[in-house]
């Protein structure tokens, strides 16, 4: 089978589609971002920093420089010293997407159809709330990302988008994420969805996102027979991404076995995101996406 890196299509492929029902659903939920969860910020989904704007926030003592429009002269003529009056203004949070089309995701089509759906899902929320998105699809380097803003009314866009994305190729989440913040140097929310089948390469790409002050948010996608295979005897098995073979016996021993390996691996996965101010959700493409949307990423705290 001929292999490429994760593209998009130069054909034009049918658009994405999410239900009508599916997005007015979407409509009752917030994307939360880090200061969503400590408390700094609403619903709005909106970072808050001083500067100007309307609401009301602290005073300071007035320094050489300062615009005399804030000052306070009710407080002047209590304390007889100047101060002023400082507010908060809101700014919007970016919502950027690294999606794996890496051949390990297309390894059961369902498996990179679900990404895909998920990757629809995050980016109409982030537009309800008029966000920034931006959709980096990756392999073995970054792919030309899509970024919109504007509201729902552009959803169109990013459904087409993700209509002609393609998978293939080997992964490298870390040269990748290098390749994305040279692209992407202004901090934000980072939702990566991946099956993250490389523990270091995932490792490593955490912390660098994380040292540049990024919001992470690590959304493990596999199925069923990956955390629990089903075939017994001797298997050929085949590396999705390489293309190397290997001989394997397998009975019910050592498929229990493989399943507490991939047990520790997705405790692991975990651990790596929290360690790093980040959150974790685990899909499993047996569970319908939309499901996994209203129910997992609650649980996860990535939506409310």
């Amino acid at each position: 089978m001929l292999r490429r890196d994760a593209a998009i299509g130069l054909e034009m492929a049918k658009p994405l589609s999410l239900s009508p029902d599916f997005l007015k659903t979407l409509e009752e939920l917030t994307l939360l971002s880090r200061d969503d969860l400590s408390g700094v910020v609403g619903a709005d989904h909106r970072s808050r920093t001083l500067g100007p704007g309307l609401e009301f926030s602290d005073y300071r003592r007035y320094s050489s420089g300062d615009d005399p429009r804030s000052l306070d002269w009710s407080a002047y003529l209590r304390l007889g010293k100047l101060f002023l009056k400082t507010y908060r203004t809101e700014e919007r949070i970016p919502i950027r997407l690294l999606l794996d089309c890496s051949e390990s995701m297309n390894c059961d089509p369902a498996k990179f159809s679900y990404a895909l759906h998920l990757a629809a899902a995050f980016s109409y929320l982030a537009l309800l709330h008029l966000d920034t998105v931006a959709i980096a699809p990756f392999a073995t380097r970054l792919s030309k990302p899509l970024v919109v803003s504007g509201g729902r009314d552009v959803f169109w866009t990013v459904a087409e988008y993700l209509g002609n994305v393609t998978a293939g190729g080997q992964t490298d989440l870390y040269f990748a994420s290098k390749e994305f913040l040279s692209r992407f140097p202004s901090r934000g929310t980072v939702l990566i969805l991946s099956d993250f089948f490389d523990d270091e390469a995932t490792q490593r790409s955490v912390e660098i996102l994380r040292m540049k002050g990024h919001d992470l948010v690590l959304v493990q996608v596999h199925t069923p027979e990956e955390q629990r295979p089903s075939a017994y005897g001797e298997l050929r098995l085949q590396d999705a991404e390489t293309g190397q073979q290997r001989i394997v016996e397998s009975s019910q021993e050592s498929a229990a076995a493989y399943e507490r390996n991939f047990s520790e691996f997705c405790v692991r996965l975990q651990r790596v995101a929290l360690r790093n101010g980040g959150r974790y959700a685990r899909a499993v493409t047996s569970l319908p996406f939309e499901e996994f949307i209203l129910r997992g990423l609650h649980r996860s705290r990535v939506v409310a």
